[in-house]
C-alpha cells in the first residue's frame, strides 16, 4: 500500500483528509466557543437578572425582544454542529472506500499480497471512518449540551415573562 508522505492525518490522505481536518477544526472551534459563551453567561448572571427585571417592568415587548436576542446568541453554531453530524461520518466512509479501492488495486488481479508485505499497514484505510465518527461524536455532544442549556435557560425566561403578564393582566 502506498504511504503518502503528505498525509495531514496518519492513515487519511488527499482531499478527504483535508475536508475531515477542516470539519474537525470547525467543530472544535464552535464547541470551545460555546463553552466560553456559557462560562460568560454564568459569570454575568447577576447583571443579566437585573436587566431582565428592568425589561419585565418596562413591558412584555422589550422583554420579548431581549429574549429573542439571547436565544439567537445561545444558538450560535448549532447549524454547523448539525451539519457536521451528517457530513463527518459520510466523509469518513468515502475516505475508507477510496482507501479500500487503493488497497485492492495494489493487491493486483490475483488479490495477493506482494512478497514480504504485511497486512499491518492496510488497516489504516479505516482511519478516516473512525475519524469521521469521532468528529460526529464531538459535534453531537456539543450540540446536545448547548441545546439542553439553551432550552433550560430560555424556558426559565419564558416562564418569568408569562408570570409577569399574569401579574399585569389578572
Amino acid at each position: 500500500m502506498n504511504s503518502a508522505s503528505h498525509e495531514l492525518i496518519p492513515g487519511v490522505s488527499g482531499p478527504i483528509g483535508i475536508l475531515l481536518l477542516l470539519v474537525s477544526i470547525a467543530v472544535l472551534t464552535v464547541c470551545f466557543d460555546r463553552c466560553r459563551w456559557w462560562l460568560q453567561w454564568w459569570r454575568q448572571r447577576q447583571s443579566r437578572r437585573q436587566l431582565w427585571r428592568r425589561l419585565l417592568e418596562a413591558g412584555a415587548s422589550e422583554a420579548r425582544h431581549q429574549l429573542e436576542d439571547w436565544d439567537l446568541a445561545i444558538g450560535f453554531g448549532e447549524p454547523l454542529l448539525q451539519a457536521a453530524l451528517l457530513i463527518a461520518p459520510l466523509l469518513g466512509l468515502i475516505g475508507t472506500v477510496i482507501g479500500l479501492m487503493q488497497v485492492l488495486s495494489s493487491l493486483g488481479s490475483q488479490l495477493v499480497l506482494p512478497a514480504g508485505a504485511s497486512l499491518q499497514g492496510y488497516g489504516q484505510v479505516l482511519m478516516s471512518t473512525a475519524l469521521g465518527l469521532i468528529i460526529s461524536l464531538v459535534a453531537s455532544t456539543g450540540l446536545a449540551l448547548n441545546q439542553g442549556l439553551r432550552h433550560w435557560q430560555i424556558g426559565q425566561l419564558h416562564r418569568q415573562l408569562a408570570r409577569q403578564r399574569e401579574l399585569a393582566h389578572p
